[in-house]
């Protein structure tokens, strides 16, 4: 995850810009692979797929935090008025 591991998305879409097309289409080690330690460092994934994976992985988890703060009575920090 080393192309993507900047402090933020502004980072992380820079990354993903500086790769361009081909970049993305480029084969990198499956870091997910290692749930399976017989595959551990040897599975590969398209640079892009585990980009959209990881958007994908984020928004989940930003929906269940959602909850989680409306189930315990709270405003998610997006949802609350701009000052």
């Amino acid at each position: 995850m080393s192309a993507f591991g900047g402090q933020n998305t502004g980072n992380c879409a820079a990354a993903i810009k500086s790769k361009g097309d081909q970049g993305m289409s480029t084969l990198v080690v499956d870091p997910f692979a290692e749930d399976n330690p017989a595959n551990a460092g040897k599975n590969q994934i398209r640079l892009e797929d585990l980009a959209y994976s990881l958007v994908e992985h984020s928004g989940e988890a930003y929906g269940q935090l959602s909850v989680y703060y409306r189930v315990a009575g709270m405003i998610p920090p997006e949802s609350r008025p701009k000052k």
